[in-house]
């Protein structure tokens, strides 16, 4: 049996991660079946709810989750070298790492796809708003606008073989892949602090030759508790600049 590691980096989802912890564990026996025990990693970045303490409740009577807290707040830049830096030491070839968003707006039910695509060698396998049969709900349409016209500029920027989603939160990564980015890269593998660090680590994957796979979601802004982070005009900025320094450094 393989280990697969689900990261779920959250700052003040005290609404919305205990549903999510609980979600991964309802899926415990279909991943066995798939031959891989699960572990559910719950990433606190120093929240100021009680979001460290629902994770704590958890893995005090479930020993399939642990919580991991950060002791100041190093936004998802952060988080996601957290994950990849705890999953390089405790993962071992053929383990998977899951990283998804904290916020309940991704369903773990699509691992089962994800997987079947991981079978399939891919290195790193995107749950996509832009494949056949994905939906969005709840996300305004000037952030819809804003999300198609961003897709746009880096798919003809960076054109990655078979990504049309470059910045959704939700991927699956082969242990093999992730080890390797990290002995390449060192610190340098995730500088960017905001959500541009998904746009970053997808595309200094594919400079070091990984296969990149997508299945169709559902994304549910509707089910998420509480107010969106994420300031989206920064955050757009930030990745077209992130992308235009991927491109002209690599």
């Amino acid at each position: 049996m393989h280990q697969i590691f689900v990261f779920l980096p959250c700052y003040n989802e005290s609404g919305n991660i205990g549903t999510l912890i609980e979600e991964w564990l309802a899926l415990d026996d279909k991943l066995k079946e798939a031959g891989f025990i699960l572990n559910v990693c719950g990433i606190d970045d120093k929240s100021t709810d009680d979001t460290k303490a629902i994770i704590a409740s958890y893995a005090a009577k479930d020993k399939r989750v642990r919580l991991i807290a950060h002791k100041k707040n190093m936004n998802l830049g952060g988080g996601l070298r957290t994950a990849f830096c705890w999953f390089d030491m405790k993962g071992t070839e053929g383990d998977l790492c899951v990283v998804m968003d904290g916020d309940n707006t991704q369903d773990p039910v699509y691992i089962t796809s994800m997987l079947e695509k991981i079978a399939q060698e891919a290195d790193c396998v995107i749950a996509s708003r832009y494949q056949k049969g994905a939906e969005v709900h709840g996300v305004p349409a000037h952030r819809l606008f804003l999300s198609d016209g961003a897709r746009a500029f880096y798919t003809l920027l960076l054109h990655v073989p078979k990504v049309r989603d470059y910045t959704c939160g939700y991927r699956v990564y082969r242990y093999e892949i992730i080890h390797k980015a990290r002995a390449h890269y060192g610190r340098r593998f995730v500088e960017m602090k905001t959500f541009s660090c998904m746009l970053e680590v997808l595309y200094k994957l594919h400079l070091i030759g990984a296969k990149f796979d997508e299945v169709p979601f559902s994304l549910r802004y509707d089910n998420k508790q509480g107010a969106s982070k994420m300031r989206i005009l920064k955050t757009v900025y930030d990745s077209f600049k992130t992308a235009f320094r991927l491109r002209c450094c690599k």
